[in-house]
């Protein structure tokens, strides 16, 4: 059976409806039907140009706990693509897409600034061990630096929202 929540804006009403966009609990009062859901009276007014990219603070938590997890996930893949020949740049970008795509989901599929960013870093930190150390010392290839270049782009670019 579903939690019994109380509508931010009447905390008196129970409710089992929340806000497409925000999620937060609404009563029938307060919610408005739009072309893609239920919102609340706050996102239903704005249009979806000026909601792209507007992420709260918990969706940017949940963004940085996906990019956590894109570093922790993502060193065996870099550490895979440093042993690999040119078949690593598929695995890069295959990597960098799905870092990409759990940031963006994990952040209530806002995208944005915010969520490019936290893609990008996420993904450099988990190349930085491999190509790190051999790109301080010189010692590394051109290919070798692609690869982490390939992931971070398919990482922002699937981050940024619509």
């Amino acid at each position: 059976m579903a939690e019994i929540k109380y509508c931010y804006r009447h905390p008196s009403r129970e409710t089992r409806v929340s806000c497409a966009t925000c999620d937060r609990p609404i009563c029938t009062e307060c919610m408005r039907q739009t072309e893609v859901g239920i919102k609340c009276p706050e996102d239903a007014r704005l249009p979806r140009s000026a909601r792209a990219g507007v992420m709260k603070t918990n969706q940017i938590l949940w963004s940085l706990l996906a990019g956590v997890a894109v570093v922790l996930l993502g060193l065996p893949v870099a550490y895979l693509a440093s042993q690999f020949g040119t078949g690593s740049l598929i695995l890069c970008g295959l990597g960098g897409y799905g870092a990409g795509l759990l940031i963006l989901r994990a952040g209530g599929r806002n995208g944005g600034p915010v969520a490019m960013t936290i893609a990008g870093v996420a993904v450099a930190l988990a190349f930085l061990p491999f190509v790190g150390p051999r790109l301080l010392e010189g010692n590394i290839s051109p290919f070798a630096i692609l690869e982490p270049i390939v992931a971070i782009g398919f990482a922002i670019y699937n981050s940024r929202g619509s």
